[in-house]
């Protein structure tokens, strides 16, 4: 018996009836990250049982939006990667993340995904905040170092392909951010009267650029 599909002639009930099953967007979020082997993906999805990891990579790749893919040595192993379709994905997945912010409250006991904090701090900036021109940001933070590296505005580049994140605090940023993923989280969710609850450090008109991209956004009217 295939998927269930709801039979509607509608573009998101369509888009749905591929991605709309459990823990088939969780799996595309995992790849933004980069190639991931089997393994992997099925220890960073606590809960999902092997065989339903297998068939929904499978639904993925016959849509050509996954790809499995053999790594020379010294790797020598097999991944799973986004292709160029399955890449378009990542707005959408950004809008979804963005939505669900002022959903998160006390994790309790569920499993926070420290292997995504990267593409978390990615999915906090506000696009619509984004400098016209260059900007490179150090983020010296309680749970890692990271770099935001954000490219020129470009008609050919959408925001979020505007936007990298590296490992590591490089020396050539201009702007430097220290504190915690939380203090970012609550900052841009307006959770407290500052508008930001971190450390910035760099040129005063890069700073507020760096507050702008972590501030809440407006309220429209």
């Amino acid at each position: 018996m295939g998927p269930r599909r709801y039979g509607q002639f509608c573009p998101i009930a369509r888009a749905l009836d591929l991605l709309g099953e459990r823990w088939t967007l969780l799996i595309a979020r995992e790849l933004l990250v980069g190639p991931q082997r089997y393994s992997d993906l099925l220890a960073h999805l606590p809960g999902m049982w092997s065989n339903l990891l297998a068939s929904r990579l499978r639904r993925l790749e016959d849509a050509g939006l996954v790809r499995r893919r053999w790594l020379e040595p010294p790797a020598a192993r097999f991944v799973y990667e986004l292709t160029e379709a399955g890449q378009a994905l990542e707005p959408a997945i950004y809008e979804l993340a963005r939505f669900g912010l002022d959903l998160l409250d006390d994790p309790g006991a569920d499993v926070v995904p420290r292997h995504l904090l990267p593409l978390a701090v990615k999915g906090l900036l506000r696009l619509e905040a984004l400098p016209d021109g260059p900007l490179d940001i150090a983020l010296a933070l309680e749970e890692g170092a990271w770099t935001l590296r954000i490219a020129a505005a470009h008609p050919a580049l959408r925001p979020l392909a505007r936007i990298h994140v590296e490992d590591g605090t490089a020396p050539d940023a201009t702007v430097i951010v220290r504190g915690s993923v939380l203090d970012l989280l609550a900052s841009r969710r307006g959770d407290a009267d500052e508008v930001l609850l971190v450390e910035v450090d760099g040129p005063p008109d890069q700073v507020a650029v760096v507050a702008a991209l972590f501030a809440p956004a407006p309220v429209a009217a």
